[in-house]
């Protein structure tokens, strides 16, 4: 049998290992809605017109599968001329497609999504994962919303801020990490520490100190990796 049979159903690891890509496209086309997403996922493998072309198109698909593999696989190509066609889908009417749109944003790092992200941040059902990408845009106008983000009752949105404003590295950041070091949860803690290490403000070498009678050991265990960090950012500096 051939990478296509009678019924056209496309073998699409096949057509993935051999970089066929046309082959891929045309699954996305034209397979059954199974194959299309499954062509939408491996295409993102391939950095190239044709395929940033396709994605971008079956980013409208009426399958919510299909676009949202079409978003993750932009996000692992990384052109930042998809960043136009992905902000709509931060509004689909799919919570999963809306939160691979946000990772893919944050992958493809372009400061045209901040706003939209940041408006994001009050979709409950994606906001972890909105944080976490405009962490990785590192755009210092997000800090004040993710400081804001600190004080939710949800300790899994306070952790990905926390993480967020450990990779943008803005030392605005530091007196309420140093204060979240004291969080009644374990991992709002250990986020708060490894981000203080990121930021390397030696304000937070005595706070870090202090904390490391945690009772979790794996806490304690981030606290150290931080005070390493922190001084062989210091040494740099």
């Amino acid at each position: 049998m051939g990478i296509f049979d009678g019924t056209f159903n496309p073998d699409i690891e096949k057509l993935e290992s051999e970089g066929d890509i046309n082959g891929l496209i045309k699954s996305l086309k034209k397979g059954d809605e199974q194959h299309q997403a499954m062509a939408a996922r491996a295409l993102g493998r391939f950095k190239d017109e044709l395929s940033l072309k396709a994605l971008i198109e079956a980013l409208e698909s009426e399958n919510a599968d299909v676009r949202w593999n079409a978003a993750s696989s932009l996000g692992r190509i990384g052109s930042d001329d998809a960043t136009p066609f992905l902000l709509p889908c931060l509004r689909d009417e799919k919570w999963y497609v809306r939160q691979h749109t946000a990772e893919a944003l944050g992958e493809i790092g372009d400061e045209r999504a901040l706003l939209p992200l940041l408006e994001s941040l009050k979709d409950e059902k994606i906001r972890n994962s909105v944080a976490i990408a405009l962490g990785h845009i590192g755009d210092p106008g997000a800090v004040d919303h993710l400081l804001d983000a600190l004080k939710d009752d949800d300790f899994s949105f306070r952790s990905a801020a926390e993480e967020a404003l450990g990779m943008i590295g803005d030392e605005k950041a530091v007196p309420a990490l140093i204060e979240a070091l004291k969080d009644e949860d374990m991992s709002v803690r250990r986020h708060a520490a490894g981000a203080l290490g990121k930021i390397g403000d030696e304000r937070a070498i005595k706070p870090l100190l202090e904390a490391m009678d945690d009772e979790r050991w794996y806490v304690r265990l981030q606290i150290e990796e931080a005070i390493q960090e922190l001084n062989n950012r210091l040494k740099e500096k």
